[in-house]
């Protein structure tokens, strides 16, 4: 899997590339049967949802304890296209997983850039890294889409403060103001991101997004792979090995075909 000229200039200009159904049919339903296992699972990696400790928020570093989602990490249908996009060797920064519940379970994420936890707390020197978003459920404009406000990224790194959601709940979200989103969202619009399951977002650290909470009866996971330059690997190590990766090893291809 190779991008084109044209992708690479739509992620320059827009701080994203949306791929429908690139990941391999046999590869998401992988995903999917083994999703309910994760989101049972109990240890510090497993944030729950405000007021429901039952009900997984984030599941942190799936990758170093499944083997589904340690094969969809090294998927040459990721590793390719983020390895285009920072013209360098890549390795797993972090990974989580947003199940989003349905029926108001799955709760908003506020206005954000990645950028700024992995800058101050994990020591990544630039915003040279990629979020491949990847859908493991469909995603529609009723199970509360991610949002994006496509070319904000060129803004560089925005002044944000840690929401007081997460503060103390073993993750860093640092929110814009209203006035900062007002005037982003005047300038470049709010677009949704849908398509089915099996479809993937290349994301730049520094796009804002959020998404509302998920009203709809209907489950709305997404796995978030953070992918940083080995050239950019972070300096600190305050957070533990499933938020901020300490192995800074290139990742190489899975060999299996159907990835």
């Amino acid at each position: 899997m190779q991008l084109t000229s044209s992708q690479l200039q739509e992620f320059e200009h827009r701080g994203f590339v949306f791929l429908p159904s690139l990941l391999p049919a046999g590869l998401v339903e992988e995903l999917q049967a083994t999703l309910p296992e994760l989101l049972r699972r109990k240890g510090p990696e497993v944030v729950p949802e405000k007021d429901q400790p039952d009900t997984a928020r984030l599941v942190f570093g799936a990758h170093h304890y499944d083997d589904v989602f340690r094969k969809l990490s090294l998927s040459a249908q990721l590793l390719h296209p983020v390895q285009q996009l920072l013209r360098d060797d890549v390795y797993l920064h972090q990974s989580r997983l947003n199940p989003k519940y349905g029926f108001g379970h799955g709760d908003s994420w506020a206005w954000h850039q990645d950028y700024p936890p992995w800058h101050t707390i994990d020591g990544m020197p630039m915003p040279h890294c990629v979020m491949a978003s990847v859908f493991v459920d469909d995603c529609t404009t009723v199970n509360s889409p991610l949002l994006v406000l496509p070319g904000s990224h060129r803004h560089g790194l925005l002044d944000s403060r840690l929401h007081e959601d997460a503060d103390g709940r073993g993750y860093e979200l640092h929110h814009l103001d209203n006035p900062t989103l007002i005037r982003l969202a005047g300038e470049h619009g709010i677009e949704p991101l849908i398509g089915p399951a099996g479809s993937v977002a290349f994301v730049h650290c520094n796009l804002v997004h959020g998404s509302a909470n998920n009203v709809s009866p209907w489950r709305r996971a997404i796995a978030y792979l953070i992918y940083n330059a080995v050239s950019n690997a972070c300096t600190k190590t305050e957070r533990p090995w499933y938020q901020n990766e300490r192995d800074f090893s290139p990742l190489q291809p899975f060999s299996d075909p159907s990835c």
